[in-house]
């Protein structure tokens, strides 16, 4: 084996695990069989409730990154390329401890540029990052500490709760609240939008939110509720049994059943 040999350098790495700051239970993730996720009109509903600029910034990025709670927190000013529009996450900031690179929409990074240029943490001639360790976005709570997970969560509660989107579907074992939509659905909303309205290719998603295999991306492949109302909906009403169709049954059967009668005597 050489000294730079690729191949073997992956099985090294493979059996030492990267301790990750993400917590790797799903024990939220889904319930049943069914995907958390928004409709794309149930998603801009949602943005549009929200009136504070850097909590609307968050939860768009969250979104269009397709990343989870616990990756978006950590993300340092240092992480964003702004050249290639793209964010850096880590290996021990990612819940499957390996590292990922993923895209973000321009119009998202500049706006972010604009943020950062107000918070005087880039200059605004050569967009030079002045504290490139910061975190990106700071907690109010003290300097360069990051929000915290639960507190983030708390907040995208409080605008689901403003949208009228707030629904419970039971407690955990010590009497929390599980709540159908959360800010993991921003994830999911992600991939089901990707694959099914953009039809954008399975690998593509796969890399962008960081899935270790194309199986579990290809989960998302499922049809969505609106594919399946829709498909249902296309099918020509004459093809379809309508409702007179028992009434225009209903003399016949009941000769038969008055014939049955009489028999029976």
């Amino acid at each position: 084996m050489t000294e730079n040999d690729p191949i073997q350098a992956r099985k090294e790495a493979s059996n030492k695990p990267i301790s990750s700051n993400v917590k790797r239970s799903r024990k939220y993730d889904r319930f049943g069989e069914t995907i958390r996720y928004l409709t794309i009109e149930e998603l801009q509903k949602l943005f549009d409730c929200i009136d504070n600029y850097r909590h609307k910034l968050m939860f768009e990025m969250v979104y269009e990154l397709g990343c989870r709670v616990g990756e978006f927190v950590r993300i340092r000013l240092r992480d964003l390329n702004f050249s290639r529009s793209s964010v850096f996450f880590p290996a021990e900031n990612t819940k499957t401890g390996f590292r990922k690179t993923s895209h973000l929409p321009r119009g998202l990074m500049n706006e972010l540029k604009s943020m950062l240029k107000s918070q005087s943490r880039m200059t605004k001639r050569d967009e030079r990052l002045l504290r490139p360790d910061e975190f990106l976005f700071l907690s109010p709570q003290g300097r360069n500490e990051h929000y915290s997970e639960n507190r983030l969560r708390q907040i995208f509660q409080k605008y689901v709760r403003k949208a009228s989107m707030h629904r419970q579907y039971g407690t955990d074992s010590v009497g929390r609240t599980l709540h159908q939509i959360t800010i993991h659905s921003l994830r999911h909303s992600h991939l089901m939008h990707y694959i099914h309205f953009h039809k954008l290719p399975l690998p593509i998603v796969q890399k962008q939110v960081g899935h270790r295999t194309l199986k579990a991306t290809s989960v998302y492949l499922r049809p969505s509720d609106e594919a399946v109302a829709e498909a249902y909906e296309s099918v020509a009403p004459s093809r379809r049994f309508s409702c007179s169709t028992s009434r225009d049954y209903a003399p016949e059967q009941a000769k038969t059943a008055g014939d049955l009668g009489s028999t029976g005597k």
